[in-house]
């Protein structure tokens, strides 16, 4: 039997973080971040980087690359308070000022003010918006549904019972995989909430069990699993996308089929 809850490297736990606003507190939570080797997305506004000279864009594009730059309109709308055109327009800008920035097509997103419903997710899609957080804590570990609707685990500040429910779940073969920490860099005001965010982020770093990833290379990976074509015998694959996909086999054996290749599996 081969099943897919495999993911880079052969380890079965995922963690990200995702912050929205684009906050000046971003530079000091990144070298924490970066300190710890944790990985995560920055959801900012086009409006405050749309004059930035080269020099300012090289700036910010040198502060985030380790990390994700992603989409939270220009103007940090209510999306499902705006009209279909306005909303294509405030998506498509942001879209266009951050890729300037990032230098790489910006294909991520997370709703302002948690802001959505039907019509801005087809919107979304229809502006190549390829997934969009919500502020919906789900206090549990599922891979998202819909990637256009994808519910955090929980907010940073109330993380600590989810981050101790997840390690204690490390080795178990059938727990879910993915830990998604979201919150705002501005919330952290005082040297306590500093510190109390150096603990949370030393206490999930460092695991060997777990592949620290932004929200896109999650997302990438989710709809390269999806492309992997599997024989009925399941001994012959072949995948078509450019990254490296995992499986497991018979709840044991740990299969990588490389980008682009096909792979037989011998009995």
């Amino acid at each position: 039997m081969i099943q897919f809850h495999v993911y880079p490297g052969g380890v079965k736990r995922i963690v990200t973080f995702s912050f929205d606003d684009g906050s000046g507190n971003d530079a000091r939570l990144i070298r924490l971040m970066d300190q710890y080797g944790l990985r995560g997305t920055f959801h900012l506004n086009g409006i405050n980087h749309r004059n930035d000279t080269e020099e300012q864009r090289i700036s910010t594009r040198e502060l985030y690359s380790r990390h994700e730059i992603a989409c939270h309109t220009l103007s940090h709308g209510w999306p499902s308070r705006m009209p279909s055109g306005s909303l294509v327009t405030e998506t498509m800008q942001d879209r266009m000022v951050l890729e300037q920035i990032a230098g790489y097509p910006v294909t991520g997103m997370s709703y302002p003010s948690g802001s959505y419903d039907d019509a801005v997710i087809k919107a979304m899609a229809a502006c190549g918006i390829e997934y969009s957080r919500t502020t919906k804590a789900t206090n549990d570990f599922d891979l998202p549904y819909d990637l256009l609707e994808w519910h955090p685990t929980c907010h940073f500040k109330d993380a600590a019972p989810c981050i101790e429910h997840f390690l204690q779940g490390l080795d178990s073969q059938w727990v879910k995989p993915l830990l998604y920490i979201w919150g705002h860099s501005h919330e952290l005001r005082s040297e306590q909430d500093w510190a109390d965010m150096e603990h949370l982020l030393s206490s999930v770093a460092g695991r060997s069990e777990i592949w620290y990833a932004t929200n896109g290379e999650i997302a990438d990976y989710l709809h390269a699993q999806r492309l992997l074509k599997v024989s009925v015998d399941e001994k012959h694959f072949y995948n078509p996308s450019a990254l490296d996909v995992w499986v497991e086999r018979d709840k044991r054996e740990r299969i990588c089929i490389p980008a682009g290749q096909h792979l037989t599996l011998n009995e």
